[in-house]
């Protein structure tokens, strides 16, 4: 099979366009201001095409079958958190010449997501082809304009990345994490649905921390691998780092004694203005007070690497992730 031919347009454009060529893909249909970054020929054929979400937290790529796949598959094998979910396309009628219709197959698309790790690995590619202040990826969903000034000025002056890196970040994010605001958690599952925890209130940021309390809706239900049972005076504290690969949420009854803490397994978190965001890995660990803590739903991420969403290796590392904090937590 030749090599697919790729058109990308989005914000990830440039990373993928590097990351693609260099291992001979070849870049069809580049924007002018692309065909000038990279002195790409103009290719008019494509039979893959990349373009952001929506949310721009990834990209879908479509096309022919085998090239998309490939596509897909190269970025799998090497970037440290994607997640990746085949979508179903209507079948392609093809008129004959009879005046009747047939079925016309392989073609494939796929939503890809690139959570923080991702994200991180695209801003080193893009940093190799041009001014690159850190998370740029993450600050461009934010605020594409502000990114882009920060990065004029990192061009006449490169030896302050980390310094305007750490001002956009402060300005675009940290500075409106303040005490008391609400914030959303968009605790994302492997196959794309998101749940919407209930609404957070910041009870404090320091370093990259955030404390957040929410009340919890006691419906006579128990609480997920703690088998304790939920009351509608019942509150949470969860403490979410920033780029962390678990979330702690620990439950307390209205006179503030502990029931349980349940730590997520997770893509590291990421911080937005108005919520934080992660994918769930399934995997869990749980402990009761005066009890040792204990993993739990090992089986469910066995599942979604079956279902294809990530990689073996994305599984392995969040289970070594399982048993180094149940290791920790136990005091062994």
């Amino acid at each position: 099979m030749s090599k697919p031919k790729v058109m990308i347009r989005g914000i990830y454009t440039t990373a993928l366009t590097r990351f693609l060529a260099e291992r001979g893909y070849v870049i069809a249909q580049p924007s002018a201001a692309t065909a000038e970054r990279f002195n790409l020929n103009k290719v008019h054929e494509r039979n893959v095409t990349i373009v952001d979400r929506p949310d721009k937290q990834g990209v879908t790529v479509e096309g022919e079958a085998d090239p998309a796949e490939s596509v897909v598959l190269v970025l799998l094998n090497a970037l440290p958190d994607m997640i990746v979910r085949e979508l179903m396309l209507p079948d392609f009628l093809e008129e004959q010449e009879s005046g009747k219709f047939s079925l016309q197959t392989g073609f494939l698309s796929f939503d890809v997501e690139f959570p923080y790790g991702s994200k991180i690995f695209l801003d080193s590619v893009r940093s190799q082809v041009t001014a690159t202040i850190n998370n740029h990826h993450l600050l461009k969903i934010v605020d594409p304009e502000t990114v882009d000034t920060y990065e004029t000025l990192l061009r006449s002056e490169p030896k302050r990345n980390e310094d305007l890196s750490s001002l956009a970040q402060k300005r675009l994010i940290h500075e409106r994490l303040t005490v008391g605001r609400n914030l959303q958690i968009h605790h994302v599952k492997p196959d794309g649905s998101i749940i919407r925890l209930s609404e957070a209130r910041i009870l404090s940021f320091k370093g990259r921390t955030l404390s957040l309390q929410r009340r919890i809706v006691g419906d006579g239900s128990k609480y997920d691998g703690i088998d304790v049972a939920k009351t509608s005076t019942d509150y949470v504290v969860t403490l979410a780092e920033e780029g962390s690969p678990t979330l702690k949420h620990s439950y307390y009854a209205e006179d503030g004694v502990l029931k349980g803490e349940f730590y997520n397994i997770n893509t590291p978190i990421e911080f937005y203005p108005e919520k934080i965001r992660y994918i769930d890995l399934e995997i869990d660990v749980v402990r009761r007070p005066g009890e040792q803590p204990k993993i739990i739903d090992s089986d469910k991420l066995d599942e979604a690497v079956e279902h294809g969403y990530m990689s073996g290796a994305l599984a392995e590392v969040a289970k070594d992730i399982a048993r180094n904090l149940a290791s920790k937590l136990a005091g062994t």
